[in-house]
């Protein structure tokens, strides 16, 4: 028989799914599969999901410093993919913009810091494959939470493959409106055949080379009447500004507002 060349394939050359939380905006292609906010949406299989159940093999620090508040295509100013050194080999502890607490401080003010996130490396129990779960802005702090609950429980005893963790979302009150954040709970603990299976998997996936997804803009707090996302109230602003010196102003005006 032939050898097939995309059996000698390592996790490098692989695309990770990612799971991504459904906000109130943005994602209109999820959408317009069905996805509702507060919902999970697979970039990858568009898949879907109300909830998830995975066991996580990693929790992996980034930082991004974007240093402007304007929409842009253009890369950040800086960035760190372990939250320790930037890409350029500056310390992360000596930056006058580091933000170690994204889910206190609003969508604009963030955009002018350089603030941490985490990429959750997980297994989904449904069908075993690896996936990522990126955690930035106010979902940073359940991802404290969800590290917490798995290094000090003394029944894991940092068999983290043994956790069962079901990831849902709550609702949340922001300076932006309403959104939603992730919700992790350790549902149970594997045991016998299922907990070595899933040790393997862990180890396997732990030790694999893999390329992390490039930092990404947070998801916009509304569309202007031509679809052109908008990420801070100082655009917001701006733009009705703009609306306000033209034709039929104030219809446009109610029109954008019902987006934000």
């Amino acid at each position: 028989m032939a050898d097939r060349q995309m059996d000698t394939y390592g996790y490098d050359e692989m695309a990770v799914p990612q799971w991504r939380l459904v906000q109130n905006v943005g994602a209109e292609y999820a959408k317009n599969l069905g996805a509702k906010p507060g919902n999970f949406y697979n970039s990858s299989t568009d898949e879907i999901a109300e909830e998830l159940e995975v066991v996580v093999v990693d929790i992996r620090k980034q930082r991004t410093y974007w240093g402007r508040t304007e929409i842009e295509e253009a890369p950040p100013e800086c960035s760190s993919s372990d939250g320790i050194t930037s890409w350029d080999g500056k310390e992360c502890s000596q930056c006058e913009y580091r933000c170690d607490t994204p889910w206190a401080i609003d969508a604009t003010k963030r955009r002018q810091m350089c603030t941490l996130s985490y990429n959750i490396l997980c297994l989904n129990t449904a069908d075993s494959m690896p996936c990522l779960i990126r955690a930035g802005g106010i979902n940073a702090l359940p991802t404290r939470q969800l590290l917490t609950s798995l290094r000090l429980n003394k029944n894991l005893n940092h068999e983290y493959h043994r956790a069962l963790i079901r990831v849902t979302s709550t609702k949340k009150k922001t300076s932006a409106g309403e959104a939603y954040t992730m919700h992790f709970k350790i549902k149970g603990l594997a045991t016998g055949a299922q907990a070595d299976e899933l040790k393997e998997q862990s180890l396997q996936l732990l030790g694999a080379p893999l390329a992390l997804p490039e930092a990404e803009a947070e998801e916009p707090i509304g569309y202007t009447p031509e679809g052109q996302p908008v990420y801070t109230e100082e655009e917001k602003e701006k733009v009705l500004a703009e609306l306000g010196s033209e034709t039929k102003a104030e219809d446009k005006k109610a029109e954008i507002d019902l987006n934000f």
